[in-house]
């Protein structure tokens, strides 16, 4: 049960648990809980530098959403990756006060503001005996892994280039209606494709959204820092397996931003997938294992339409896997889908425009035939993800001559003001430029998105 704390001043305290460590904070414990056997093998002094750092980003976001005045963490010094997170967060705000309806700077001001403080000392370092103990086994990768298209084609492309994947499922329990559903998919997911996959309990995650403190889904603090924490929280597993690689699926359109009053506000879901910030990321996992593990981007070349097509082209034993929707309503009974959601309109369309059969991929009605579900592209619903991507496949159906309950919304509304169909085919039938692909697979994955490209290419109207 949510409830709303009303204190100017938060405390923060720690515990350890054999399989991980407790947030204390207003009077509950919040589990970070691992594989016992995978926790037990990291590091003492790693173990303390994961307990830190996460418990604050966890939660160095609270006082903006609770009216807070000031952070105490009673049983920890200043963590040694605050910068980091602290920039992270930053840059996400302004998208946070879009999505909000926020008066612009607003947070930022508040952010700027806001009083940290920390036990006496020094925030723990990692011995340097322990991570240097460290040696990796150059093709195993660990792949943060949700059954969305990123992660699902992260996994295919490891395995057609000869990376061995480990899969972990982080719970996000501020979406409520999805762990259930990805537990056992987990498992008969490990079974059929013979892979080694993990689960790892995050109760602090209730935080996002102000989903423990009864702030109805009103906000989009604390999701800004998503992957970065991911890439800490996979430490441990990188540790078990010896791992080269953190792999995330950041397609290209997560660099796209807007510009408010002289401001960039990057939209397109969440500072930390932009490809300037994977290095950032990077830095966190070569600090904590000696510099012999990496952060890479697996699609950073390709739009998220490009990643939806590949998956399901290529792939379509995985793609009936996808789980994309943002499971914060009931799932359709057997489905994968709320069907009511902006993610779940988002693929259905994508699908639809494509040629892919929405029933394939679990979807139990026509979404194009019902009124109302795409408030974020013809109302003013601000969500993350690119417009010129609906643009495109709405344009798609229009030139297929598929008639749909948006069919004239989108004639009257929107097509004046998109681009000419050409500056479209261009610009999804091509690669875009890529920084943090792996350097020793760079090569075979642009090799397999070219020749995909080109298969997208086929399909389109001419």
């Amino acid at each position: 049960m949510s409830f709303r704390p009303n204190k100017k001043i938060i405390h923060i305290k720690t515990e350890k648990l054999k399989n991980g460590f407790a947030v204390a904070a207003f009077g509950k414990k919040y589990k970070m809980e691992y594989p016992e056997k995978i926790w037990q093998n990291v590091p003492i002094s790693i173990r303390k530098v994961l307990t830190e750092n996460i418990t604050f980003a966890s939660t160095h976001f609270l006082p903006l959403m609770l009216h807070s005045e000031k952070l105490i963490y009673d049983d920890m010094a200043q963590p040694i990756l605050e910068t980091i997170f602290y920039k992270n967060q930053l840059l996400d705000l302004l998208d946070c006060e879009r999505c909000d309806n926020l008066a612009h700077l607003s947070l930022i001001k508040k952010f700027y503001n806001l009083e940290n403080e920390f036990k006496k000392g020094e925030g723990t370092w990692p011995e340097k005996s322990e991570v240097c103990s460290f040696t990796p086994k150059k093709k195993v990768a660990i792949v943060p892994f949700t059954f969305g298209k990123e992660s699902l084609l992260t996994f295919a492309l490891c395995r057609e280039v000869g990376i061995e994947p480990i899969l972990v499922y982080c719970q996000e329990p501020a979406q409520p209606y999805e762990g259930e559903y990805k537990l056992k998919k987990l498992k008969e997911f490990e079974k059929k494709f013979k892979v080694k996959t993990h689960f790892i309990k995050y109760e602090p995650g209730i935080f996002r959204h102000g989903k423990e403190f009864g702030l109805n889904n009103n906000t989009m603090i604390g999701w800004g820092a998503q992957t970065t924490l991911l890439a800490l929280q996979m430490i441990p597993f990188v540790y078990h397996y010896r791992a080269r690689y953190v792999l995330f699926g950041n397609e290209f359109s997560n660099n796209y931003y807007e510009w408010k009053d002289g401001w960039k506000v990057y939209s397109c879901g969440g500072y930390d997938q932009n490809s300037a910030w994977t290095p950032q990321q990077s830095t966190i996992i070569r600090l904590l294992t000696g510099g012999k593990c990496h952060v890479n981007s697996s699609l950073e070349p390709l739009e998220e339409i490009n990643v939806f097509y590949i998956l399901h082209h290529k792939y379509p034993e995985l793609g009936k896997f996808q789980f994309s929707c943002g499971g914060e309503a009931h799932l359709k009974k057997d489905s994968a889908w709320c069907h009511t959601c902006y993610k779940c309109t988002r693929m259905f369309l994508f699908a639809s425009s494509l040629g892919v059969d929405p029933k394939t991929i679990g979807f139990k009605e026509d979404l194009l035939q019902k009124p109302n579900l795409f408030p974020h592209y013809f109302g003013d619903v601000k969500k993350s993800g690119s417009n010129d991507e609906l643009d495109f496949s709405f344009l798609i159906l229009q030139k297929k001559g598929i008639k749909h309950a948006y069919s004239e919304q989108f004639v009257n509304k929107k097509l004046k003001n998109t681009k000419p169909w050409q500056w479209y085919k261009n610009h999804y039938t091509n690669l875009n430029p890529a920084k943090n692909l792996p350097p020793e697979y760079e090569n075979k994955f642009l090799e397999i998105f070219k020749k995909e490209l080109k298969n997208f290419a086929a399909i389109l109207p001419r």
